[in-house]
């Protein structure tokens, strides 16, 4: 008797310690499926404003920095490459669940390639033509140059390229 009062116990035990099991896993599917779902509708928001966003800093090329209209229209188109790159890599970090230890390095690659962007700067390179381990310790001299050119000039306004 003692035995078959042990096995129903151990059964029930186990029945339990399944019925957890499944809810666990139920309640990090759950999370997943809506932490996509906030990741889907925020990029949808971000391709819904980025045609806005090209146009306003064309417009705030034009009338700050007095650039031509095509030229302006590069480098925003540029600017807005160089975001896309950089919102790619965090969407596929964020889908796949990764650590965040590159995040800060991609946010340097893309507000780097703002600042050669910009009109004045000796090298204006295109968002996309570099590859991510391309300026991987390459601190050179030119760009100690622009560096303290950039420290003379007040810090240009982005309107709202980060919200």
């Amino acid at each position: 008797m003692d035995e078959s009062l042990l096995v129903v116990v151990l059964v029930n035990l186990l029945l339990v310690l399944l019925i957890a099991l499944v809810a666990l896993m139920l309640v990090a599917w759950r999370k997943r499926k809506q932490s996509q779902a906030e990741l889907e509708h925020l990029l949808d928001d971000i391709k819904d404003r980025q045609g806005q966003r090209s146009d306003q800093m064309a417009e705030m090329l034009v009338g700050k920095y007095r650039l031509d209209e095509q030229k302006a229209r590069e480098l925003s188109e540029s600017l807005i490459l160089a975001e896309k790159q950089f919102l790619h890599g965090f969407f596929e970090q964020q889908m796949q669940q990764q650590a965040v230890s590159g995040f800060y390095d991609g946010l340097c690659r893309l507000l780097n390639s703002y600042l050669s962007s910009m009109p004045g700067s000796e090298t204006a390179e295109v968002a996309g033509e570099e590859s991510p381990d391309d300026n991987s310790g390459q601190e050179t001299e030119p760009s100690d140059e622009k560096e303290k050119s950039a420290a003379g000039n007040p810090p240009p306004d982005w309107g709202d390229v980060f919200d």
